[in-house]
């Protein structure tokens, strides 16, 4: 008995895999960088960490918090073993959607740690509001979204600045601060608690008479800036420090007054600290004092937003220890990656691939840019595999493998193209275009020799290849992901040996919301014999699309861990065992490792639908001549035909039995006029009748 076959009716249905099946793998393999082990190398990047440290879970020993210009605020462990060594638990704490700043503060002075950040959206007249989560035992409950001063107004701190909130007048409400672009800075007193939330009241837009702005005789500087107040002389009030985005480095200014009056003269402003170290970054840099080592002393922090000195996109959580005293700081500087995390920049693309054929997976990572690279171009740096198969170890060998490249977002994916035993690249790139590098070497001494465009494909923006025998035919095919979200295929319709690439879907899931910045990785996550593809995309979600005798069924995972935006997935067999591991790189830069247990993937898998095919036109809009492509199952009795607009068959494709697999039809449209016509699948009926339509425009 025949079986109906439903045609294109792709759907995204809830996938619980990920709950039970990743387990997150911060510091499982080593990574070294110039000669230094990263003692958490898989936890991801930074592009502009805020950071703050406090005793959150009340255990005696400091966690940290950061947010990274993604809305979310990431949250890390010590045990005090080793007090710079963090384990990174979360990169959305509670799940909140935060805007640029954020602050725990015990603002209603009952001994925990509230919680006040910016909102992420402007409310009303355009503000942004801050938003207020008080901490009751433990958990933080959401007060308000937009908290209101004594007079009933909107409290908002502005989009651009890093505000503190500090009591530097002795009767231990703490005030808020926040700076301007003009250089001053605006003090709101804290009248106390009101409807359990902070009252603010406005006090002063010339805070102390502070302005931080050039003059002549004065050096250069300027407002926009992240403050900080901390007594760095025990002296028992609060000095000020300021990062600005305007300057290099950091600002000083004591207070000589005394806690419960300060007095804080810009006329002895400090334009470099430390004095000893001065710090020197591309700017607006936002300061943190925290005592790590419990030695009495606190430790100096500064997270890098970049400022007009350039973009520190790598190398922007700065840490000068303190070898002076509590009442003499003495800061010497330690590293400018204090966490240790593997950072190669922003939009990071992992691929893994056994270059020099000796058993195990080497890494290769694609980025936005490069700073250090003339042009702010990206690049693909390498790292090999030093270890062996179980215990690998990645050792970076090179920050720019592929030189002639000079656009940005290189995605590369490997393939043995010319079946010469060695592996040839295809890298896509920002501008929608994809590059060849044919290795003219061996397979165990790669040569990669610059081929230029490759089949003069252009998909628009944000070309992300793989390379995958996907047909089960023994040669590559090629998926392409876009900026638009679409998945791209083109057919190897050669041999392993003499590749002829055919073009055979502008969107393999047409009609399904894959999300935008599609980046596939083509892998066969179920063993059962076939490719599937993983998708990563723009909102830092994973889409599985499983394959089943040539038909697609797609699911979004919906219990991925956070991981950041514009995920990017590759996977690798790196320790020995039967289980995969999954590498995300994402928007921030670096890269986060997860263990796939694939004994639970597989029970998942059976649930999925397995019914689906797809109906392709090619080209939309077409002129003359149109291509229709479909796959079913089964051997199916099909016919396929075109109406107009009102509803009146003018054409006929196919009409007939068909047996499973691929089918490609052409049609002319004869002496039909431009418009707009409806290409129709539809079944003979069997157990399921069925049909589908898909739209297309004619234009002569």
């Amino acid at each position: 008995m025949r079986r109906a076959i439903r045609l294109t009716l792709l759907t995204l249905l809830p996938f619980c895999l990920w709950a039970q099946t990743l387990t997150r793998m911060v510091a499982q393999f080593p990574v070294i960088v110039e000669g230094d082990t990263l003692s958490m190398p898989f936890s991801g990047g930074f592009n502009g960490p805020v950071p703050q440290f406090l005793d959150w879970d009340d255990d005696g020993f400091l966690d940290l918090f950061i947010t990274d210009g993604d809305g979310r605020i990431q949250h890390y462990e010590t045990d005090g073993s080793t007090p710079d060594f963090f384990t990174l638990m979360t990169r959305s704490f509670n799940d909140l959607i935060i805007g640029f700043w954020f602050r725990f503060i015990d603002y209603d002075l009952d001994g925990d740690h509230d919680l006040i950040f910016s909102s992420a959206f402007p409310v009303a007249g355009g503000a942004y509001a801050c938003v207020v989560y008080e901490n009751v035992d433990g958990t933080l409950t959401l007060r308000t979204e937009s908290l209101l001063d004594d007079q009933g107004r909107v409290l908002s701190v502005g989009s651009v600045v890093i505000p503190t909130i500090a009591d530097i007048d002795g009767d231990d409400w703490p005030d808020l601060f926040i700076g301007s672009v003009a250089g001053t800075v605006t003090k709101y007193r804290n009248l106390g608690m009101r409807d359990n939330l902070p009252l603010f009241q406005f006090q002063t837009n010339t805070f102390q008479n502070i302005m931080l702005v050039w003059s002549p005789g004065r050096g250069r500087l300027h407002g926009a800036s992240a403050l900080e107040f901390f007594d760095i002389d025990a002296d028992g009030d609060k000095d000020l420090f300021w990062g600005d985005l305007y300057q290099p480095g950091l600002f000083f200014l004591e207070n000589i007054g005394d806690s419960e009056v300060p007095v804080i003269l810009d006329s002895l402003v400090e334009v470099e600290y430390p004095p000893q170290s001065p710090l020197k970054t591309a700017g607006f840099n936002v300061p943190r004092f925290s005592d790590l080592d419990g030695d009495g002393d606190s430790e100096l922090f500064a997270g890098v937003q970049s400022g007009v000195y350039g973009t520190d996109f790598v190398n922007n959580f700065v840490y000068y220890s303190n070898k002076g005293s509590d009442t003499l700081a003495n800061f010497v500087h330690e590293r400018d990656n204090f966490l240790k995390v593997l950072d190669l920049g922003s939009a990071s693309v992992p691929v893994f691939a056994d270059i020099d054929n000796d058993g195990d997976e080497d890494l290769f990572v694609g980025n936005e840019f490069n700073d250090e690279l003339p042009g702010l171009r990206g690049t693909v740096f390498f790292f090999r595999n030093m270890g062996d198969a179980i215990t690998p170890v990645f050792s970076l060998e090179d920050s720019a493998v592929f030189p002639d490249l000079t656009g940005n977002n290189l995605a590369p994916t490997f393939g043995d193209l010319d079946a010469d035993g060695d592996l040839d690249v295809v890298i896509g790139d920002w501008n929608g275009k994809i590059f060849h590098y044919e290795n003219t070497g061996t397979a165990e001494v790669a040569n990669f020799v610059y081929r230029g465009q490759f089949l003069e494909i252009d998909v628009g923006g944000l070309a992300h290849p793989a390379l995958g025998d996907l047909d089960g035919d023994n040669d590559l095919d090629l998926v392409l992901g876009q900026s638009e979200g679409a998945i791209i295929y083109w057919i190897n319709e050669g041999t392993a040996v003499q590749t002829v690439f055919e073009f055979q879907s502008e969107d393999i899931f047409s009609g399904t919301d894959l999300g935008t910045q599609s980046a596939p990785y083509l892998v066969d996550l179920d063993d059962d014999g076939d490719l599937d593809i993983l998708i990563g995309n723009a909102a830092g979600e994973l889409v599985f699309a499983k394959q089943e005798n040539g038909i697609w069924s797609v699911t979004k995972t919906t219990h991925l861990p956070y991981s950041g935006p514009q995920t990017s997935p590759a996977t690798a067999h790196l320790n020995g065992d039967a289980e995969l591991e999954l590498a995300l790189g994402t928007w921030h830069g670096g890269l986060q490792l997860y263990q796939i247990d694939m004994s639970a993937a597989a029970a998942e898998f059976t649930l999925l639908p397995t019914e689906i095919g797809q109906l392709n036109t090619y080209p939309n809009p077409f002129n003359g001549r149109l291509s229709v492509s479909l796959t079913i199952p089964n051997t199916e009795t099909l016919n396929i035909s075109v109406w107009n607009l009102l509803g009146e068959k003018v054409g006929t494709i196919s009409d007939g039995p068909l047996p499973a697999g691929r089918h490609r039809f052409s049609w002319e449209t004869g002496e039909l006029s431009s418009g707009i016509y409806f290409i129709k699948a539809e079944s003979d009926g069997g157990t399921k009748p069925w049909h589908t339509v898909q739209k297309v425009i004619y234009l002569k």
